[in-house]
């Protein structure tokens, strides 16, 4: 993936009548970050301020725009991808910042209703589907990977053509991590999800045991083990400019924050303002005010 070099300009991009445009990088809309966005786009766009739903490849993406697109100023990110990409380039990361503690995603696996897999250790040899390269799913692939010692044979194109490649047979299995319920299996017979569970998983601190209950999607018949991750908005780390802009973004979804949880994306219900404070992740000092305001004031 290629490295830009210089931050984007958070307030560069107007339209007629001085409208400002401020762009959130989201993912797929297979996924789960882009209808939550949509929701955000609804409720805190105004005249003055259009917030805009940028599709992309998912977390790694999101990191490289909010560094150097100027056409997106936050983007969603998970722990998993913040600290994968902190491994390869520490100083970048340290001008990425947490605007509000988005919700966790859970790690789904899914086969063929008839597929012999039963465990994550039955992937060996296996056609994997691993995720568009950049998105979350991609990243926690190849950690899962790399920490079980699994020998897989990944894929990777883009979380659109998922789930037709596992009920054609182009592939064994794929992994999807997304907040539940995740779009592409809501409407999705046929399929059954593999429990998650294993030793060196565990103990990676950045995953956390968890459970999909029987009835998330139409197909399950029993509750699953799996694991989740902490999501995130986030920002480039600036240090003077913006920070007006940034506490009236953080402070719009906190004032309306029991309405995106009634009428909004489900995973709504899972979001809590005050894990800005649980999450290890730096956190941008304009959003922790503009959170604390907003809550003092309910």
């Amino acid at each position: 993936m290629k490295k830009l070099l210089m931050p984007a300009l958070l307030m560069l991009t107007t339209c007629a009548f001085a409208q400002t445009i401020i762009g959130i990088g989201s993912g797929q809309k297979t996924g789960t970050n882009y209808p939550m966005t949509e929701d955000i786009v609804k409720v805190c766009s105004t005249p003055q301020v259009q917030y805009r739903n940028v599709i992309t490849d998912g977390a790694l993406d999101n990191i490289f725009r909010i560094f150097g697109d100027k056409t997106v100023q936050y983007g969603i990110i998970d722990e998993a991808a913040l600290v994968y990409q902190q491994g390869l380039d520490p100083k970048m990361m340290e001008r990425i910042q947490m605007v509000f503690p988005f919700f966790t995603m859970e790690l789904h696996l899914a086969v063929p209703e008839n597929s012999p897999i039963r465990s994550i250790n039955d992937l060996q040899g296996k056609r994997v589907y691993e995720g568009a390269e950049g998105s979350s799913t991609w990243v926690s692939t190849q950690v899962v990977k790399s920490l079980i010692g699994a020998n897989w044979q990944g894929q990777s194109f883009s979380q659109t053509e998922a789930m037709g490649a596992l009920t054609s047979g182009q592939v064994d299995a794929i992994f999807v991590v997304a907040g539940k319920p995740a779009g592409m299996f809501t409407k999705t017979s046929g399929i059954r999800l593999v429990p998650i569970s294993h030793p060196k998983l565990d103990s990676f601190g950045y995953y956390t045991k968890t459970m999909i209950p029987n009835g998330t999607y139409s197909f399950m018949k029993t509750s699953v083990q799996t694991y989740k991750v902490n999501n995130i908005i986030a920002t480039f780390a600036f240090k003077n400019q913006y920070q007006k802009e940034i506490g009236d973004f953080v402070g719009c979804i906190v004032h309306n924050i029991e309405n995106l949880q009634s009428n909004g994306h489900p995973k709504w219900r899972d979001v809590d303002p005050l894990d800005i404070e649980r999450i290890k992740w730096q956190a941008h000092p304009a959003a922790v005010t503009a959170i604390k305001r907003e809550l003092k004031r309910k």
